[in-house]
């Protein structure tokens, strides 16, 4: 069994730190070596997981095997199967940005199972996209009701906090989303305490919550946004656009226009990123 993602994670930052304290030259082939095994079990992570998430399918299928019962109209209302099949949908419209067709995604995942807390916490994600801000909170609240500490509800409403100016209780229902038990919440939670400190002209941490989230999600071209914005507005030109021109390549992400966008500030005549975005 490979490493956990924690373990991962803490060999990183101790890598990490033993790079930023400059190591000696005969340090820096045993450091090499640590890195290079560090990829290795990752990639093995990986492929653990990989395997393990393809080994579920065969749950679902005999799932669908299971003879019919004669309690047809109530099954309508807890189709697990049919709900998460919407909701895998929906997050691939979030990450596309196409927030009307995830909202009708995750709105036909809680027609098929009203018992989902996921469906409804991913609609608030949809809602607060689109500036349905009110919306996006009652649904939040709704499941914070049935679960307190959703994640995935506290990422929502954590936004919608920011979007009505109330950084503070957006930091709080972020911090939630940090220390709950979903891996994309936790992401999307680092993200977005990224996003506040760098709205907030706190740049030191914008970086730092910017690493965290693409430790989890390398492949975030909204974090290297910020990232890079961090690192501009820290006198780091250098990092910022090896930040930027990384996320410009991420593959179907429309934030990676975002980065390329960012980098022609660094152009001739291009105009610095604003510490302060609306």
């Amino acid at each position: 069994m490979s490493e956990s993602l924690e373990q991962l994670l803490t060999r990183r930052a101790r890598l990490l730190a033993s790079i930023d304290a400059a190591p000696a030259e005969a340090a820096r082939a045993q450091l090499r070596a640590e890195i290079i095994a560090l990829f290795r079990d990752a990639e093995l992570s990986l492929t653990e997981l990989t395997a393990f998430r393809e080994s579920i399918r065969e749950l679902i299928a005999r799932f669908k095997d299971l003879p019919a019962t004669t309690t047809g109209a109530a099954s309508v209302r807890h189709d697990h199967i049919g709900a998460s099949t919407h909701i895998e949908r929906g997050w691939s419209r979030l990450a596309s940005a196409e927030w009307s067709d995830a909202e009708a995604l995750f709105r036909r995942a809680i027609a098929a199972d009203a018992t989902s807390t996921t469906a409804p916490a991913l609609l608030a994600w949809s809602l607060v996209a689109q500036g349905k801000r009110d919306e996006a909170m009652e649904t939040c609240r709704a499941v914070q009701q049935r679960e307190p500490s959703n994640p995935l509800a506290a990422v929502a409403l954590g936004v919608a906090c920011l979007q009505a100016g109330d950084h503070d209780g957006a930091v709080d229902q972020f911090h939630v989303a940090v220390v709950g038990h979903d891996p994309k919440a936790a992401l999307y939670g680092h993200y977005w305490l990224a996003e506040e400190s760098l709205r907030s002209g706190r740049f030191a941490d914008a970086v730092a919550h910017a690493e965290r989230a693409l430790a989890l999600g390398p492949n975030l071209a909204e974090g290297w946004a910020v990232l890079g914005e961090g690192h501009w507005h820290l006198g780091d030109p250098g990092r910022a656009g090896q930040a930027w021109r990384t996320g410009a390549q991420a593959r179907h992400s429309p934030h990676a226009m975002r980065c390329a966008s960012l980098l022609e500030t660094m152009s001739p005549g291009g105009e610095s990123p604003r510490p302060f975005r609306p």
